[in-house]
């Protein structure tokens, strides 16, 4: 009789433990579906990852938004494959979520953000902005389709551009023309008093010299506010300009370099790049106290690359929390044209700045474009870590 209680007893553990998983079980199924119908209620693209390389889910808004289904992505190798079918832009936002995604598990925080251009199934492309945010053991990622505010941010900049870019042309049609007229009065002027009155004719080549100085101060402010010509050398010619300048008036070495002919037919792009080139220099001067600037410009395989380096101090070892707007416009700049941005501090002194942008537009003659490769290599799973 004892041991048949004891093994009725036994029995009924088991059975009670079976019945409380049974419950957990449908806890659990119930939190699940609770938790979907929360993701699918919500207005941004979402994606459900298992922190292994898995797609364990996608909102219908992420499926709206950039036409793949779940099937046709079910992990983060297949999704990197669609959505950055370009290999080496793959590889670069592979690189850099991978970074995003270290540190923010290291510090138990949010992932990201990490701004990348998408290609959705039917072949457009959307600036998206992906955050991660921890749940247990899965990464919940949100994705913010900033597309339309970037082209706003750019067609504001545009638009501060075209108004310099005005206003430069009206100094030198304008002023300048003005100037020179008032020069060329003084300089008659000058002639005239030569032989009746030599020292008022003193006063008017100290006229005729400062009206030289006005103007070519205004050519100068002309020539900052509209530097980029609208021909495809444009660029080229306006950093061989600056470098000139530079030299000139801070006497100091800057060197222009430029591998091949750099042909660039997007005015704004140029603009941009142009003037991150200009603030880097102002930064290697200002704060670098450099003596050595060089300034490169190369296109390789569709993909312009803009180098800045110097010899002077080097980025601070910590950086300032009141620091100016140069590094973060120069940032913005990038990012309005869709390039990356990159600085650092060069092993024995000086910085370098390394700008890549990468256009349709852009063709290397010696090289096929990207386009024309066929073939596209899937990363596994490991090289590129959950979505985007």
């Amino acid at each position: 009789m004892r041991r048949r209680l004891a093994a009725l007893e036994c029995e009924t553990r088991r059975l009670r433990a079976s019945e409380t998983r049974c419950r957990q079980l449908i806890d659990n199924s119930e939190s699940e579906a609770k938790f979907r119908r929360v993701i699918d209620a919500s207005p941004v693209p979402l994606s459900v990852d298992d922190m292994k390389g898995t797609i364990e889910y996608l909102n219908q808004k992420f499926v709206e938004k950039f036409g793949y289904a779940h099937q046709e992505v079910p992990t983060s190798a297949a999704w990197f494959a669609r959505a950055y079918p370009n290999p080496e832009y793959r590889r670069q936002v592979a690189k850099e979520w991978a970074a995003c995604l270290k540190k923010g598990l290291s510090a138990r925080k949010e992932v990201g953000p990490l701004e990348v251009a998408v290609t959705c199934k039917d072949g457009s492309l959307r600036r998206v902005e992906f955050v991660g945010t921890l749940l247990g053991s899965r990464l919940l990622i949100a994705a913010n389709d900033i597309t339309e505010r970037k082209r706003l941010e750019r067609q504001i900049l545009e638009i501060s551009e075209q108004e310099q870019a005005r206003i430069g042309q009206d100094l030198h049609d304008g002023l300048c023309q003005l100037l020179s007229g008032v020069k060329f009065k003084a300089t008659l002027l000058e002639q005239k008093l030569q032989t009746k009155a030599p020292e008022e004719a003193q006063d008017a080549r100290q006229i005729e010299a400062l009206l030289n100085a006005a103007i070519q101060q205004a050519r100068n402010m002309a020539r900052g506010l509209h530097p980029v010509d609208l021909e495809a050398r444009g660029l080229m010619s306006a950093l061989e300009a600056l470098a000139a300048g530079v030299a000139s008036v801070f006497d100091v070495s800057c060197v222009c370099q430029f591998k091949g002919p750099v042909l660039v037919h997007d005015h704004v792009a140029a603009t941009h790049l142009y003037r991150i080139a200009q603030e880097a220099i102002n930064n290697a001067l200002k704060h670098g106290q450099a003596s050595k600037i060089w300034l490169r410009l190369a296109l390789h395989q569709g993909r312009l690359t803009l180098t800045v380096r110097d010899n002077g101090l080097g980025l601070p070892a910590k950086p300032q929390t009141n620091g100016g707007m140069g590094l973060p416009l120069m940032q913005y700049r990038a990012r309005t044209i869709g390039a990356s941005l990159n600085i650092r501090s060069v092993t024995g002194g000086g910085t370098i700045l390394n700008c890549w942008w990468r256009s349709p537009a852009l063709k290397d003659p010696q090289r096929p474009s990207p386009q024309a490769h066929s073939s596209i290599r899937l990363l596994t799973s490991a090289a590129t870590p959950n979505l985007p």
